[in-house]
């Protein structure tokens, strides 16, 4: 809660700079994390290299920096995503002790995102260079990801939800909240049914399949889909 003796009345405005500046947080540790794991599969690859392998190096290298690269584009899309649908709600927001108990879950939820995302490359990595890997912890690790993405999708459009039942709403506020809800709503399904079918045993497919189908999907046609329909109304 925003104490109220500080700031006076509180709006959804005084979240503004908080969310802006914690989104920009989690994007920048996501960053931060780049050197280091490349500058470790570096150093990985080479140590495993023999006279056999020699030739193989840079292609080894190659495919691990397009794994690191492309998951990095998928998780930072998909971060963005949910920093533009959370900022929309809090704009105009009216059920304020509903939106900062959900603003605070959701908070805290994304902030599990570095870690767990440092942890599915750095065990995705292993594989890639065919280093005795942590298969069983990579699977934990991806779990934890597609249950972050679907847990903060769910409270967004929880949170859509809660605020469209509030009467005084103009029409145009009225169909961004139905925008979000319905998109937010979608979005936790698909995350949850490709996370089912990259980590069954008979459809694996490795890092970064599961999160750039992910941010694909959802970013890109879900959300043109939704916007078109809500503005057809």
């Amino acid at each position: 809660m925003i104490p109220s003796k500080i700031i006076g009345r509180p709006t959804g405005d005084n979240w503004v700079g908080l969310i802006d500046g914690f989104y920009s947080i989690v994007l920048t540790l996501l960053v931060i994390e780049l050197p280091s794991v490349i500058l470790e599969t570096v150093n990985k690859i080479k140590h495993n290299a023999n006279n056999v392998q020699i030739l193989n190096i840079q292609t080894e290298m190659s495919t691990a920096f397009g794994v690191i690269i492309i998951g990095y584009f998928a998780i930072f899309t998909i971060v963005y995503d949910i920093w533009s649908c959370h900022k929309t709600l809090l704009i105009g927001a009216k059920r304020l002790r509903v939106f900062a108990i959900t603003t605070s879950l959701i908070l805290f939820v994304s902030s599990l995102v570095p870690p767990f995302y440092y942890l599915v490359n750095h065990f995705a990595l292993e594989e890639v260079i065919r280093e005795v890997g942590h298969h069983s912890a990579l699977i934990v690790a991806r779990i934890w990801v597609f249950g972050i993405i679907t847990i903060i999708y769910l409270l967004l459009a929880a949170l859509a939800k809660s605020e469209k039942r509030k009467l005084g709403q103009t029409p145009e506020r009225r169909e961004e909240l139905v925008y979000i809800f319905e998109s937010s709503s979608t979005k936790a399904l698909i995350t949850v049914i490709i996370a089912a079918i990259v980590l069954s045993p008979p459809t694996y497919l490795p890092p970064p399949f599961g999160i750039t189908s992910i941010a694909v999907i959802t970013y890109f046609p879900i959300n043109f889909f939704f916007f078109k329909k809500n503005h057809r109304r």
